[in-house]
């Protein structure tokens, strides 16, 4: 008998998700379980020190969105930052481009709407990888070995010893809170020893509020029909309006066969156009379904035969998704990560959890919409979305970081 699907970015994340669903788990059980081992195990994609975003398809039909998205401290001051000279965020090394994580609030978020099984069970696969050793997978040891000095040394429980494929790495500090998570929930994290820590790390920038103050938030999610799909994404702050608009963009032109290049040719400049002005109209209570309208109004912006404007080339990134699937027709579109690789290179000294960088994506600019403030939420790249047409329920991700 077939318990259902599951897809992650590491075999030992799969297996985990897999044993719940055989256990009799939901999609969602399974999708924690997933992501718990994932950051274990890919500290270099995601993390407890990171974000997190999800869209759950119940077997009724319906979908749900979960915003995880942490804010800024209530130390914020973009005026300090341009003090010193910066015209944007500090990508590494410094405490101000952390901005709450928000995971650990999804994960609670999450397990209290949609899950069955007592987290207890669900940590428990990542639980016994982070205390008994997991082997460092290709990537992991190749992020590390990618470490300038600074980051080394902040990284150094990783990067001592992931320095081969294969070499056992444990991460006892990480144990030690995923198993305080599944006795105390949020309040375990937040107001306990890496919350104690970060308050200590942020030396003002953070203050106890900050912590206890939810980053998790259930809201109506954002939905199009293109090619015949109904396509759902979340709102903004993500910036999964892009994706929608690339979608109606692309379903309003006549499209060749994808072995045409003009195929790619004309995806890829329906992407360009939907975002070109991304950077001054995406922020924290941006209106999500406006910003579907403008974007997708942009069909006579495309040339067939010619490549647009183009302001800017994106730099690479990383981060990680999955998905999950139950019998009973249930499915989680999951995304997390720590914005940039390991994120800020910077980690929590007590449990040695690192920290996401996902504040880089506030502006400096005074007076601009995302610009940097206390309690404000990053304009963010992760993207989870769903599909469904006649065929079923279909699971995607769209994201840079």
């Amino acid at each position: 008998m077939t318990h259902g699907h599951v897809a992650s970015a590491d075999s030992l994340a799969g297996s985990a998700g897999a044993a719940i669903l055989t256990a009799g788990g939901t999609a969602v059980d399974a999708a924690l379980a997933t992501n718990a081992v994932m950051a274990v195990v890919a500290p270099h994609l995601c993390g407890i020190g990171g974000d997190l975003l999800a869209l759950v398809h119940t077997s009724a039909g319906q979908v749900d969105c979960l915003l995880a998205a942490g804010r800024a401290g209530a130390g914020a001051d973009a005026g300090v930052l341009r003090a010193e000279g910066r015209r944007s965020m500090p990508l590494y090394g410094d405490i101000r481009s952390v901005t709450v994580p928000g995971c650990v609030d999804g994960w609670v978020a999450l397990h209290e709407r949609h899950a069955t099984m007592a987290l207890d069970d669900l940590l428990a696969p990542a639980v016994a990888l982070a205390e008994d050793g997991f082997p460092a997978s290709p990537l992991l040891v190749r992020a590390c070995q990618g470490l300038d000095p600074a980051g080394r040394a902040q990284l150094s429980e990783l990067a001592a010893q992931a320095t081969g494929v294969g070499a056992v790495v444990r991460r006892p500090g990480l144990a030690r809170t995923l198993r305080a998570i599944a006795g105390g929930g949020r309040d375990a994290f937040y107001l306990g020893e890496f919350g104690q820590g970060l308050l200590t790390l942020g030396a003002g920038w953070f203050a106890p509020d900050d912590l206890a103050r939810g980053s998790a938030s259930w809201v109506a999610p954002l939905k199009a029909t293109a090619f015949g799909v109904d396509l759902w994404t979340a709102p903004p702050v993500s910036q999964g309006y892009l994706f929608l608009a690339g979608a109606l963009l692309a379903d309003q032109l006549d499209l060749p066969d994808p072995d045409d290049p003009r195929w790619a040719h004309l995806l890829v400049e329906c992407a360009a156009a939907a975002g070109r002005d991304r950077p001054d109209v995406l922020f924290d209570g941006a209106d999500g379904n406006a910003l579907v309208a403008l974007a997708s109004g942009r069909a006579g912006e495309i040339d067939p035969g010619r490549a647009g404007p183009r302001t800017r080339i994106a730099a690479a990134g990383d981060t990680t998704y999955l998905c999950a699937v139950d019998e009973h027709g249930t499915g989680v579109s999951l995304i997390q990560s720590n914005a940039s690789g390991f994120g800020s290179h910077l980690a929590e000294p007590a449990t040695a959890v690192n920290l996401h960088n996902r504040g880089l994506g506030f502006s400096l600019r005074p007076g601009h919409p995302a610009e940097l403030r206390p309690g404000a939420r990053p304009p963010h790249t992760l993207v989870p979305a769903l599909a469904v047409d006649r065929a079923g329920l279909r699971a995607a991700s769209c994201s840079r970081t």
